[in-house]
C-alpha cells in the first residue's frame, strides 16, 4: 500500500476513536454506566500505542526525516508544527490518563478534568489530522518518488511489527468498532 495513504487510513481510525471520546466524557464526567472507566482506559491505550506510538512514530522516524532531506523545512514549516502538536498531543494524553484514574478513585471534581482534557485533545488532533492529510501528505504525494515511498511502506511495516506486533494493528481496530458500537451507535 502506498505509505501516505496507509498514514491517511490511520486517521480514519484516530478519527473514529475521536468521536468515541466525545461520546464517553460526558458519561464520565457524571460517573454513569457500569465499565465506562475500564472502556475509557482502553481507548486511551488506543490512542497511546495505535495513535502516538505507531502512527506518530511513523512519521517521527520516517517520513518527517524523508521530506526534510527533500527540502521540506522543519524549524517555521509543516515538520515543524506537526512534531509541536505531536507534543501538545502527549501531554493531553498524560492528562487525560491522570484524570481518569482520580475519575477511578472517586474523585467528584475528576470528571470535569477529563472533559477538559478531552475537549482540547479531539480539538487538536481533528484540526492536526486535518492539516496533514491536506497539506503535508500533499506534499509528499507530490515530491517524493515511487522508490522513495516503496522503502517508506517497508520501514513502516517492520516499524510496527517491531513497535506494537503483528496482529495488534487489527486489534485496535477491533476494539473501536466494540466501542463505537456501546458509545456512538448503540442500539
Amino acid at each position: 500500500m502506498n505509505p501516505i495513504e496507509a498514514l491517511k487510513t490511520e486517521h480514519r481510525a484516530i478519527e473514529t476513536a475521536l468521536e468515541i471520546l466525545s461520546e464517553m466524557f460526558p458519561r464520565i464526567q457524571d460517573l454513569h454506566g457500569n465499565g465506562i472507566v475500564r472502556d475509557a482506559r482502553r481507548l486511551l491505550d488506543f490512542f497511546r500505542t495505535f495513535a502516538d506510538t505507531c502512527h506518530h512514530g511513523k512519521e517521527e522516524r520516517f517520513l518527517f526525516p524523508v521530506l526534510e532531506r527533500i527540502g521540506v523545512s522543519r524549524k517555521g514549516g509543516p515538520i515543524g508544527v506537526m512534531l509541536s502538536e505531536h507534543e501538545e498531543g502527549r501531554i493531553l494524553l498524560r492528562q487525560l490518563e491522570e484524570a481518569l484514574g482520580l475519575v477511578g478513585a472517586g474523585d467528584p471534581s475528576a470528571g470535569i478534568l477529563f472533559k477538559t482534557a478531552a475537549e482540547a485533545y479531539i480539538e487538536l488532533l481533528r484540526q492536526h489530522i486535518f492539516k496533514e492529510d491536506t497539506v503535508l501528505f500533499q506534499i509528499a504525494e507530490d515530491r517524493l518518488s515511487t522508490i522513495r515511498k516503496s522503502t517508506l511502506a517497508d520501514q513502516f511495516d517492520r516499524f510496527e511489527k517491531e513497535q506494537i506486533g503483528t496482529g495488534t494493528h487489527e486489534a485496535f481496530h477491533q476494539r473501536l468498532d466494540e466501542l463505537t458500537q456501546r458509545y456512538v451507535d448503540p442500539e
